[in-house]
């Protein structure tokens, strides 16, 4: 599928700076790239904006500074919940989250992309040395240059080799997951959708499920098919 990618504003309305996150859907998975905005002309960037990283951006009248970046691969992805109208927030590896928010008007393009990849992409539970990469790429210190467009970010990542530690690599193996097979039925019949043996009732403390999620929301524990 075609890649998807947008940007857009993430801080509540008024906050300073603003917190403004880039997005790319692409075959591998979901990624985020935010960066703090600051006007060029407001008092604090324009005395000291250059001493805490605060760079200015041609042609525009802000600068900007890195914050965090984060991915997660499709085959990782273990929850989509809805977080308002234009947001999403996806879980997946160990504990990962990224909050996918996007213009009202995109809503249904967005979910159906991600419907169609997770269809694509079965849920892997085993221990994943690409989605361990990734993660090393969340937590770089040294991003290059922080401008680049998040896709040329991507990219550059594909050409990296990396030296993943063991504990990296832990961090996406999914517990209490079940892996699913490929289906032949469509993308919209089987994303979001419930296994058919999950159980109602947590086994460890007896309390009701959501009808999503790996793990129980009253006591914590990994969630087990009847």
């Amino acid at each position: 599928m075609k890649i998807m990618t947008w940007s857009r504003p993430t801080s509540p309305v008024g906050a300073s700076p603003v917190i403004v996150s880039e997005y790319v859907l692409n075959e591998l998975g979901i990624f985020v790239k935010r960066e703090k905005r600051m006007p060029k002309k407001a008092k604090f960037t324009a005395l000291t904006g250059f001493r805490v990283g605060y760079a200015a951006v041609p042609g525009t009248d802000y600068r900007a500074a890195p914050l965090d970046r984060n991915a997660i691969l499709w085959h990782k992805i273990t929850r989509i919940q809805a977080a308002g109208e234009s947001c999403l927030t996806i879980s997946g590896n160990r504990q990962d989250t990224i909050n996918l928010c996007f213009d009202p008007d995109n809503r249904e393009a967005v979910r159906e992309y991600i419907k169609t990849m997770r269809q694509q992409h079965p849920i892997v539970r085993a221990a994943d040395y690409d989605a361990a990469a990734w993660l090393c790429w969340r937590d770089d210190d040294d991003w290059g240059d922080p401008q680049l467009p998040l896709t040329e970010m991507v990219a550059l990542e594909l050409e990296t080799e990396r030296f993943i530690e063991p504990e990296i690599l832990a961090e996406t193996t999914l517990i209490g997951v079940r892996e699913t097979p490929a289906s032949q039925e469509s993308p919209k019949s089987q994303a979001f959708t419930v296994p058919n043996d999950r159980p109602k009732f947590c086994h460890n403390c007896g309390e009701t499920l959501a009808l999503d999620g790996n793990f129980c929301p009253h006591c914590g524990s990994p969630i087990q098919p009847d």
